[in-house]
């Protein structure tokens, strides 16, 4: 019932050498694709379209699931369902026993930021760059329970992580109970020094949660390289599956003490499973999966990560050779994903030119300490469509819209 990946795209992936013809390689890549080329989509950082072999995998596992009773179906599937939580914990580092499956990241931030028993007077240090959905979930939480939310600033662009590793440390107080991070900020793509921000917070008794939503799929590393109690994302973002998917990991000896956003049996109290006990739900989604997970690991994760730098290195240095051009992202420590500010020119205005006369999609900014638009192309665009977006910036940036 799984499919695998398209044999060509498998076969010319996994035998080509390091220092091949790269152009030849990534055209293979693109054609793995269905997007319509006459929008050119630079908002990748929201939801990337899957390859045509989830696609695929998806709708057969959809159709196969119509044939018969659901329940007949659902035990079928059941193992295999396990077999791509294997997969997934393979490729994050941790046990399978530490996986549960989200529908985005949201759902799996939540259900610890609302699963972990807090009382009046108990602190959480986040940052003012941590996505909004997320501080609004501490602000009920804070009119609800009482709870204490300290936010520090993140500075624009963080060319010293250490200053927010410190500002983080002077937040934590003897009544803090968690601190909660990005992995790589949503406004400008910046990636936070996690590593660095857990040992600080695990020496003074802290837990962390970490939102990887922009993460997972896109960059390199496992749990090792972060070693968080929590870790969220969602994998139809750049790991490309289908829409509806995240993941949630939680250490295993944190389960018991986190409550399940729906209710589940007392038996299951230390089961990261109690956490997907949601009613009937469809499992096509979580089985295509394993074509999504099989399509990255045919590319490669640094291929891909260096990939997706190369083409935002492509349009990114052309727009800052002029001087009412602001980079807000440090670069050193990124990946797809960058923040630009045009003197003169408001993100929103300049999103909807781009798009009611263009068909370019980004994404504008206007929060906190960050005004200007973020572009993130996938690994399915062109250098041609990229070289589109400078056409029509270059006079914006020169005269205005």
């Amino acid at each position: 019932m799984l499919a695998g990946l398209p044999g060509p795209l498998e076969t010319f992936a996994r035998s080509l050498p390091s220092g091949a013809d790269e152009d030849a390689f990534w055209a293979s890549v693109q054609r793995a694709f269905t997007v319509e080329r006459s929008i050119i989509h630079l908002n990748n950082g929201g939801v990337c379209p899957s390859p045509t072999v989830v696609q695929k995998a998806e709708t057969a596992i959809m159709a196969e699931a119509q044939r018969g009773p659901f329940y007949a179906f659902e035990g079928q599937v059941a193992p295999q369902i396990e077999a791509v939580r294997d997969q997934l914990a393979r490729h994050f580092g941790c046990t399978a026993d530490e996986v549960a499956f989200m529908r985005n990241t949201s759902e799996a931030m939540e259900t610890v930021q609302f699963g972990l028993a807090l009382n009046k007077g108990d602190e959480i240090v986040t940052t003012m760059h941590d996505y909004p959905r997320m501080l609004r979930t501490w602000e009920q939480r804070s009119r609800r329970d009482g709870v204490v939310v300290r936010k520090v600033p993140v500075p624009v662009p963080l060319s010293n992580p250490e200053d927010l590793v410190g500002a983080i440390v002077g937040a934590i107080t003897s009544r803090n109970k968690l601190v909660m991070c990005c992995h790589m900020v949503d406004l400008t793509g910046q990636e936070l020094p996690v590593r660095a921000i857990a040992d600080a917070a695990h020496a003074r008794g802290v837990p962390v949660l970490v939102d990887g939503a922009q993460t997972f799929g896109h960059l390199p590393f496992t749990l090792a390289d972060l070693d968080c109690d929590y870790f969220a994302t969602s994998l139809h973002k750049w790991m490309m599956g289908p829409q509806g998917t995240g993941a949630l990991y939680i250490r295993k000896d944190r389960i018991a003490d986190t409550w399940s956003l729906m209710s589940s049996d007392v038996s299951a109290s230390t089961d990261i499973r109690k956490f997907e006990d949601i009613g009937t739900s469809p499992p096509a989604r979580i089985l295509a999966l394993a074509d999504a997970m099989a399509f990255h690991a045919a590319i490669g994760s640094e291929r891909k990560r260096d990939r997706l730098v190369t083409l935002r290195n492509h349009w990114l240095g052309e727009v800052l050779r002029y001087d009412r051009v602001q980079l807000l992202t440090n670069t050193d420590a990124a990946g797809a994903l960058a923040t630009i500010s045009i003197e003169g020119i408001d993100p929103l205005a300049l999103r909807n030119h781009l798009w009611d006369r263009h068909r370019i999609r980004v994404r504008p900014i206007r929060q906190e300490n960050v005004s200007g638009i973020r572009v993130s192309a996938g690994i399915y665009n062109t250098f041609d469509e990229l070289d589109q977006l400078l056409t029509v910036l270059e006079p914006i940036i020169r005269f205005g819209i």
